[in-house]
């Protein structure tokens, strides 16, 4: 099963309102945000689309190159973790979110297969993220592997892209009553590991 485009259109355009706000968010904070979206389910491939958004419009509330240049950025994003189906965590071994924090690092840069700079910065960035999403065991939560590739990948901004997207944040997951797969207390973001400082 692949994104729903519909979905996609819905999350851009949460992006675009954020951006617009004229507020600063980390990008586990805008990934919250998108996830809050009543119309995204527990589990679906469309996380895999939403990791990227996330992070491109963190950039661009950092690094202003204006509306059209961040619709552009989250449209190509999209294009491209729009293929990405899902299942691949358990059956691949290659979280989709991961992935998409790649495609995220691939579109910033303007990488394609064949370019000779940002290549080995994108492959870069989709590894910490699957090292971040392995450091804890199944089943599949979409919103777990979601927000640690978003925290994985802001804090490896600095050393693979030069930026600083305000580092990881401390998430406090509100989900878990919708998953019959919760690891409870044995997930990071399960209320009673974390400090609340995002809901």
């Amino acid at each position: 099963m692949l994104p729903d485009p519909s979905r996609s259109a819905q999350l851009i355009a949460r992006c675009l309102e954020l951006y617009d706000a004229g507020t600063t968010l980390t990008p586990a904070g805008i990934a919250c945000e998108l996830m809050d979206l009543p119309e995204l389910p527990m589990h679906c491939p469309d996380h895999h689309v939403l990791v990227p958004l996330a992070l491109l419009t963190a950039v661009h509330m950092r690094i202003d190159r204006g509306r059209g240049a961040l619709e552009s950025d989250l449209n190509t994003a999209a294009k491209r973790a729009g293929e990405i189906p899902g299942g691949l965590c358990g059956n691949y071994g290659c979280c989709g979110a991961a992935i998409g924090a790649g495609v995220f690092a691939s579109v910033l840069q303007k990488t394609t297969p064949t370019s000779k700079s940002g290549w080995s910065a994108a492959n870069a960035m989709t590894a910490r993220c699957l090292t971040a999403v392995a450091s804890v065991e199944g089943p599949r939560c979409c919103k777990r592997v979601v927000c640690l590739s978003a925290n994985a990948a802001a804090e490896a901004a600095p050393e693979l892209l030069g930026l600083d997207l305000g580092g990881s944040q401390d998430v406090v997951c509100h989900y878990f009553s919708h998953n019959r797969e919760c690891r409870g207390a044995s997930c990071p973001f399960f209320p009673e590991n974390s400090s609340g400082q995002a809901q």
